[in-house]
């Protein structure tokens, strides 16, 4: 029984279909038939009914099938520990993340490096537009993103994680001129909520951050204005500098603006949203078919924390 022989007979299982199996394989048709055969006559069973029409999996592949997958699962496990060995390390773990997630993140590779400083973390901040690649072309272990960009997948394992609040990015000096105390206008921590149709406002692009985007537009909607919109940014930093500069105004996740407006010299202020109905999910997810020994462990650390 052939490695190769069961990854066929898993790809014919998953696409019934002889020919776009060995497309999907990329080896002729004669060999995906020759290694199911050959397989069937190791385990003297068969594995498919075949007709001119179509494929289906026998009693025996069904019961077969789970199996072939753990073999297959093992031996990738086997030469990924084997090749980190080779390349002198203990492990190596690969996160892809957005800012948001930052603070559920850090606590995590905090108690992660503390446990197996030997393993290597290679961390990359993807756009909040990119959504999760398909798992046989996906580099990373974990993704870190907003729950509605993860797809629903059978690939990928999926877990809440936080809720980001939103906030008023404004400039200090035109924060006060926006305060009315002794009115009845509408007012958050202060701000006059009746300026902001008047306001020009400094956003996230929608290709960069289209779950913000749409949350913003949400927010104007409910409160029956169109936002005047001066200006299109694709980082959180440009935003900060515009605003602090008095080209406008702008609603930020609240972690990501605090952070930031802690900066010298930024001159913002930042008014959270406290309307949960305007918050955005954070998630994690991972594949399912987790292959990578050092992933196994910082899952563990994950699912401690959620707990």
């Amino acid at each position: 029984m052939h490695l190769n022989q069961i990854k066929s007979f898993i790809t014919v299982s998953q696409v019934l279909n002889f020919t776009n199996a060995a497309r999907q394989n990329g080896v002729p048709q004669s060999t995906i038939s020759r290694q199911i055969n050959d397989l069937e006559q190791q385990l003297g069973v068969k594995l498919f009914y075949r007709t001119k029409r179509d494929v289906r999996l026998t009693q025996e592949g069904r019961a077969f099938l789970p199996y072939a997958q753990e073999i297959l699962d093992a031996a990738k496990k086997g030469a990924f520990a084997v090749r980190q060995l080779h390349e002198g390390a203990e492990g190596r773990l690969s996160i892809a993340t957005i800012d948001d997630s930052d603070q559920f993140l850090a606590m995590c590779l905090q108690e992660f490096s503390r446990k197996y400083p030997g393993i290597i973390v290679d961390l990359t901040y993807v756009s909040h537009g990119e959504p999760l690649q398909s798992e046989v072309d996906d580099p990373y272990d974990f993704h870190f993103h907003y729950l509605d960009m993860i797809p629903d997948s059978e690939e990928y394992e999926i877990r809440e994680t936080h809720t980001t609040q939103l906030c008023f990015v404004s400039p200090k000096t035109a924060h006060a001129d926006m305060l009315k105390p002794d009115d009845d206008t509408c007012f958050v921590d202060g701000l006059d909520l009746s300026s902001l149709p008047h306001q020009k406002f400094i956003l996230i692009s929608e290709e960069e951050n289209p779950i913000l985007y749409m949350q913003i537009m949400n927010y104007c909607q409910t409160h029956r204005f169109t936002p005047q919109i001066a200006n299109r940014f694709s980082d959180i930093k440009s935003v900060l500098l515009s605003v602090g500069s008095g080209l406008g105004i702008s609603i930020l996740p609240l972690k990501a603006a605090e952070i930031l407006s802690a900066l010298p010299q930024t001159g913002i202020q930042v008014t959270p949203i406290d309307d949960e109905s305007y918050a955005i999910t954070c998630a994690v997810a991972w594949k399912k078919s987790l292959l990578n020994p050092a992933a196994e462990l910082f899952l563990q650390i994950i699912e401690e924390h959620l707990e």
